[in-house]
């Protein structure tokens, strides 16, 4: 009785223990992830299934086991399956033989549970879709007239001003063929050449205004004039000619039916030579995108070319084979950041750009092949990655390349058109709350319709949020409260890979608005003398480095991803636990320890506890940044302000130390940016293992707080609050 409409009671009564017995799957850095990882319990059915790819002559079996004891085999030649049907509630096994030249190997069996609620999303072999839309008439990359007209009418502000600015460039000369030989001039021409062709093109559409077809006409020819080989190809500027594809790919699409035959070839030339060399790259004899999945331009490219695909399907027959190879992979992917929890570990600012830009191609999946992918769990998750690390009222994203940047308008635009993609009772209101968009940009647009009632705070969300893919958690005062306290930290399995930062165990701090403990430096391009001696590096953030700013292993340098682990994770209603382990990201240092014990205290106290241990003595340094000068109290003590927020900061427990701090960057940033300041509690004698503990009081209250240790437990007294510390690390809270 008790088991009724739950998984079955044998499923309940044996907890999966995750087995990390070594096998062949083990992957490297860029290599893709297993998935579902042991012990998974998935919201989507069926999950996605993937794993490293062994060998270019490698052949994959999959055995997927049922809860009833029957199996199924598929057999594939590439790294990842589509399964094609609804795997019913249950715990399920499943396990890879691959077979290549110099054998066969059979995988550790790997446990995943469909959870009760999982929402199903079951990808239609290609040649299903390839007919779906082939059948389909031009306009494919819009909806029904009558949605369209329903759309428009609630978003009669953005037209208006998208067809002002189409008015205003009418008498302009097309933009030419960019001849420069700089990457990122290239890139801003062609997205302005882009923006304006796709403007006028939609201008048409919603208005059926000759002159704006006309307008959309010359710029589309134009652009497909530009040389697919030249300053714009692929080969060259990646970004751009997918962009230029892309929009060529729409403009021939709406404008269909008011093209000629030679107007029409002109575009397919164009758009197929760039896609060409799209496909060549990414797929290929041996889809170079399924093998390394985290390539944060490949992956987004590989959704352009689907998509292509799927608009130009029957229409060319290189079509079919781009659908064919592309449409499953992406659907497949999505997004490899993260997991079923909505993550994105490539850093705030990242994702907002590359979700914003996921959009249109999302929308014309749904249009044109009936394919929903607000059904994803990745997608449907994503607004709460969004209201945790990009909360309203945030005054900066959390971590990564250009996490210091606050983005109010793509803020707003991207969540606000993604929550009308993929509502949820969290997204409503997170959008709701968001203000400063570009009304006339087209994921707005062309969003489908939005639900303008009401849009509460949900009661039952929880004030923090560890997202486990990703190694992040958040934590709040009040997640509904603009002026909140909020609390970040990072220990990643992503480590310092592409656009994150050698920061595990780190964290950031805000409040009402302001940023108090920050992570320092500017994002002023990839991989630029700042990014690389400091930006990227372990002292420009609140975390732990040894002998002069020494710290975690950095990808590009050394080739080794440097991940960190969230170790353990308590969220209550008074306080929450985050605990993360560094010790790879330091390089794995024989003898070395390198955890970290974060407790907040609602609402405003953090305690930070760091073991640190190394197989030689050492200089242990303390690191905290903030934007201004930082107000030293004593070698124990230190304050931080900045637009009426404070942060103290009192070091309980620690060994002889002496505080430091300087403006200066190892490298400056390109332009005149503002100084920060850089401040460090460094240990007095080298030492090959010590303890520290702080307590962050958010607005600087007065408190009475004191930390002992007896017997290897800590006892660490805040106010009349008790935290409990013993010597494997557990904590507790009274």
């Amino acid at each position: 009785m008790l088991c009724a409409g739950l998984l079955p009671c044998a499923v309940r009564a044996q907890p999966c223990v995750p087995d990390t017995t070594p096998d062949w799957t083990m992957s490297t850095a860029s290599s893709a992830p297993v998935r579902p990882a042991d012990c998974a319990v998935v919201e989507q059915t069926p999950p996605d299934l993937s794993w490293p790819d062994l060998s270019p002559d490698a052949q994959y079996q999959l055995v997927l086991t049922y809860p009833d004891g029957s199996f199924r085999s598929v057999t594939v030649t590439h790294n990842w399956i589509n399964w094609d049907e609804v795997l019913p509630a249950g715990r399920y096994t499943w396990q890879v033989q691959v077979s290549n030249a110099s054998g066969t190997w059979n995988s550790n069996p790997r446990r995943f549970t469909v959870a009760a609620n999982a929402v199903a999303f079951v990808v239609p072999d290609w040649s299903i879709l390839f007919q779906r839309t082939a059948a389909k008439a031009h306009p494919r990359a819009l909806p029904d007239a009558a949605t369209l007209a329903a759309m428009l009418e609630q978003r009669q502000v953005g037209l208006t001003l998208l067809v002002q600015d189409v008015n205003r460039r009418l008498a302009d000369a097309v933009p030419p063929d960019p001849t420069t030989a700089a990457k990122d001039t290239i890139e801003l021409e062609s997205l302005a050449a882009c923006t304006q062709a796709l403007n006028a093109a939609f201008a048409w559409v919603a208005t059926r205004d000759g002159t704006y077809l006309a307008d959309a006409m010359r710029r589309g020819l134009s652009l497909a004039s530009w040389d697919p080989h030249g300053t714009t190809s692929y080969a060259n500027a990646d970004q751009a000619s997918r962009l230029i594809a892309w929009t060529l790919t729409l403009i021939y699409d709406w404008l269909w039916p008011n093209l000629d035959d030679n107007q029409r070839n002109q575009l397919l030339a164009a758009i197929l030579a760039r896609a060409t060399d799209i496909y060549n790259d990414i797929i290929g004899a041996r889809a170079r995108v399924a093998i390394h999945p985290y390539d944060s331009h490949g992956n987004h490219t590989l959704t352009y070319l689907a998509v292509i695909s799927v608009l130009l399907a029957g229409d060319v027959a290189e079509a079919q084979f781009g659908l064919r190879d592309a449409l499953p992979l992406a659907l497949h992917w999505t997004s490899p950041w993260g997991g079923e929890d909505g993550g994105f570990a490539n850093g705030t600012f990242q994702g907002g750009w590359d979700t914003d830009e996921n959009l249109l191609p999302w929308y014309a999946l749904r249009w044109a092949v009936d394919v929903d992918i607000a059904q994803k769990a990745w997608v449907r998750n994503h607004a709460r990655y969004l209201a945790y690390f990009v909360p309203p009222g945030t005054p900066a994203g959390s971590f990564g390349d250009g996490a210091e940047q606050r983005l109010t308008e793509l803020w707003a635009r991207f969540g606000k058109a993604y929550t009308a993609f993929a509502p949820s009772p969290l997204g409503r209101w997170y959008a709701a709350q968001l203000a400063g968009e570009d009304q006339s940009r087209l994921e707005l647009l062309l969003a489908p319709l939005a639900d303008l009632g009401p849009a509460p705070y949900p009661s039952d969300t929880p004030d923090a949020m560890l997202f486990a893919s990703i190694g992040w958690v958040a934590m709040h005062s009040n997640l509904a409260d603009p002026a909140r306290t909020s609390v970040y930290f990072k220990s990643s399995p992503y480590g310092s890979y592409n656009h994150s930062h050698a920061d595990q165990n780190s964290f950031v701090i805000n409040a009402g608005g302001e940023r108090l403990a920050i992570g320092s430096g500017y994002y002023d391009g990839y991989q630029t003398p700042h990014w690389w001696q400091w930006y990227k590096e372990t002292r420009a953030h609140n975390a732990i480095t040894y002998d002069g700013g020494q710290g975690q292993v950095v990808f590009e340098q050394v080739g080794k991803v440097g991940a960190g682990a969230i170790a353990g994770y308590v969220h209550q209603a008074d306080h929450d636990i985050a605990q993360g382990d560094a010790f790879e990201a330091y390089g794995n240092p024989p003898g070395g320890q390198a955890t970290r014990s974060l407790v907040y205290l609602r609402p405003n106290h953090v305690l930070v506890y760091d073991k640190l241990a190394a197989g030689a003595p050492m200089q242990w340094e303390w690191n905290i940044h903030a934007l201004n000068l930082i107000n030293a109290i004593s070698d124990q003590q230190i304050s931080i302000t900045n637009n009426g927020m404070s942060l103290c900061v009192d070091m309980l427990a620690a060994p002889p130390i002496r505080f430091t701090q300087t403006d200066s960057f190892t490298a400056d940033p390109i332009g005149n940016q503002p100084r920060q300041w850089h401040g460090t509690f460094y240990s007095v004698d080298r030492l090959g293992s010590t303890e520290f503990i702080a307590l962050l009081r958010v607005g600087c209250a007065a408190t009475t707080a004191s930390a002992a240790k007896v017997a290897d437990i800590w006892t660490v007294d805040v106010g009349t609050r008790r935290v409990t510390i013993d010597g494997s690390g557990t904590i507790t809270v009274q």
